[in-house]
């Protein structure tokens, strides 16, 4: 999957979108503008949102947060007719504004292995704000050292971590995650 004329990023990290609205009553999804919407965030997830991009722009910041670096590029989930969720993009767009960033948003769901081949086509540190369902089949494309620790599935109840592959001198990654601790009920791992 590597392009030879390029070595691929030493770091790279995913995240899950802020929390998203209720399936039946409150908490509603908003827009930025605060507009109902069901396929956007909950006001937690905008304040998540706004948390993460002060944690990526100051990264990192503190022996917890060792492990992060500023992402130099950023993916999210396209919102489709058949996922309609904004939830990535909008979760992605306050780290992007911040770092001056663009939000590559060029891939729907159910295109992990192109995903994979995007973010190892470049030397940049990429963030990638995904749908939890898919993370780990696109961390299935990258070599990884201790296989063994990576969850078969993202944890369905966790919008608070972040999962982190970075790079060895063999070129293999290791595979680690980390408790963001940005909000009152975040949890460690």
């Amino acid at each position: 999957m590597k392009n030879s004329a390029q070595s691929p990023p030493e770091v790279v990290m995913f995240i899950r979108h802020g929390e998203k609205p209720s399936n039946q009553g409150l908490p509603h999804g908003v827009d930025e503008h605060g507009r109902k919407n069901p396929h956007s965030l909950s006001v937690r997830g905008w304040t998540r949102a706004g948390g993460l991009a002060a944690l990526f722009s100051h990264a990192p910041a503190s022996p917890s947060t060792a492990q992060i670096v500023n992402p130099q590029r950023i993916y999210a989930t396209q919102a489709s007719d058949e996922a309609k969720s904004q939830r990535e993009v909008d979760t992605a767009k306050p780290t992007a504004d911040l770092l001056k960033l663009k939000i590559n948003d060029s891939h729907a769901h159910g295109h992990p292995h192109k995903v994979a081949e995007e973010l190892l086509a470049e030397p940049t540190n990429p963030l990638v704000v995904w749908h939890h369902g898919e993370i780990p089949a696109i961390v299935a494309h990258f070599s990884i050292e201790n296989i063994d620790d990576v969850p078969a599935s993202w944890p369905e109840n966790r919008f608070d971590i972040v999962w982190i592959l970075t790079r060895g001198s063999n070129g293999n990654y290791t595979f680690s995650v980390m408790p963001q601790m940005l909000l009152v009920d975040d949890q460690p791992v």
